[in-house]
């Protein structure tokens, strides 16, 4: 697991935004496993509680936050609500939604993808976006320090983010918080950057240990 030890030695020094984007050109991930700025652009907005509220006070979303009727809204929000009820998303929504509006001790115990996005779209410092890899990536690197082998099998063939994994998202973004240098966190958005190199990475880690 030498990579996942240079990765997070990297992380430790960076400085910089581009120190970040380097590590993958330094390790050389292939194009495959690293995610498409295509698909995936960075996110140059925030949602806040406020503004969840104003649209409850719409009646745009339900008191169980539901997206309501859709109809004298905007081209470009009908077009996103048919994406989300093509793709069978809309109840997803409300899992985001929970986290932009939740305190830091929500006891969340599903969607907690979902939930942990709708953290980082208030962009508060050290919310990340998390998902299956980036969580493999950082608890291998844990349990590489703990010299938990047991832990890092489990990992390297973690498929699905559960609520068993909520201690060590917990973990994770405070190592976001503490460990990095300052620098690097007065970055508006170096969550995002950070969270880019782990998703390669704790993707080859799985793909290669297939």
């Amino acid at each position: 697991m030498e990579i996942i030890q240079y990765t997070f030695e990297k992380l430790s020094r960076a400085r910089s935004i581009n120190d970040v984007n380097n590590i993958l050109t330094d390790l050389q991930v292939e194009k495959k496993f690293q995610m498409d700025d295509k698909m995936y652009p960075p996110i140059n907005f925030r949602i806040t509680k406020n503004e969840i509220e104003e649209l409850l006070k719409e009646e745009s979303l339900t008191e169980e936050y539901f997206v309501k009727d859709v109809s004298n809204q905007n081209a470009l929000t009908k077009l996103l609500y048919s994406m989300a009820w093509k793709n069978g998303d809309l109840k997803k929504i409300r899992h985001i939604i929970e986290g932009i509006v939740s305190e830091n001790n929500y006891e969340k115990e599903s969607a907690l993808v979902f939930y942990q996005f709708g953290k980082y779209l208030t962009k508060e410092s050290g919310e990340p976006i998390i998902d299956q890899h980036v969580l493999r990536a950082f608890g291998i690197y844990k349990a590489l320090n703990n010299q938990d082998e047991q832990e890092i099998k489990r990992l390297t063939v973690l498929s699905m983010v559960t609520k068993k994994e909520k201690k060590l998202i917990s973990d994770y973004k405070d190592w976001l918080k503490n460990d990095l240098r300052d620098e690097l966190r007065k970055h508006d958005d170096y969550a995002y950057y950070v969270d880019k190199v782990l998703f390669a990475v704790g993707k080859k880690v799985k793909n290669e240990n297939a």
